[in-house]
């Protein structure tokens, strides 16, 4: 089933990121490095939701992002935090779960402003805690500290298992 979302594609060298991702990530090659601002969704037209995208973010400038700490997440993943700017990325989010999307705010885990790295789940739901050390010692040592400008963002269509199609980029003012 296609469902659409909302993500900031980073402006930043992604060869490091990319190389990790294809090693640690089972879904690098659905959707490059991104930042998630609405999940996936599904009930609402593509239309609907590139008019309330257009609507919140009519009035915002962009700024600046800074993409550096290491963190897993309790669903044992590796994510690369925003430091600078996720306050600001936190408050876009909260808007856009406004209006027709307000029914579908996630409410079985924080927004946590990242570019995911890898997911050291095992079959079972488990940690991988072998791999996940490996390849958090491996993300250490590529000394990811990232700046770019948060100017757009994209509303993107895809089933999860293909890779991810963008519908429209939005762009934020200067």
């Amino acid at each position: 089933m296609q469902k659409l979302a909302v993500v900031f594609f980073p402006k930043i060298n992604l060869e490091k990121i990319n190389t990790f991702r294809e090693k640690y990530d089972p879904n690098w090659h659905i959707i490059p490095p991104h930042i998630t601002i609405v999940s996936p969704v599904s009930g609402i037209s593509e239309n609907q939701l590139e008019e309330h995208v257009d609507n919140v973010i009519k009035d915002l400038s962009y700024f600046s992002i800074r993409l550096t700490t290491l963190t897993k997440t309790i669903d044992d993943n590796l994510f690369l935090r925003v430091k600078k700017g996720n306050d600001e990325i936190v408050n876009l989010h909260d808007k856009l779960y406004s209006g027709i999307l307000a029914p579908y705010v996630p409410t079985d885990f924080p927004f946590v402003p990242h570019v995911t790295l890898g997911d050291f789940r095992m079959s079972n739901n488990t940690l991988d805690k072998m791999l996940y050390a490996k390849a958090y010692r491996e993300a250490q040592d590529l000394n990811l500290d990232m700046f770019c400008q948060f100017d757009a963002v994209s509303v993107i269509k895809g089933d999860g298992t293909t890779p991810a199609k963008i519908i429209k980029t939005i762009k934020l003012h200067s």
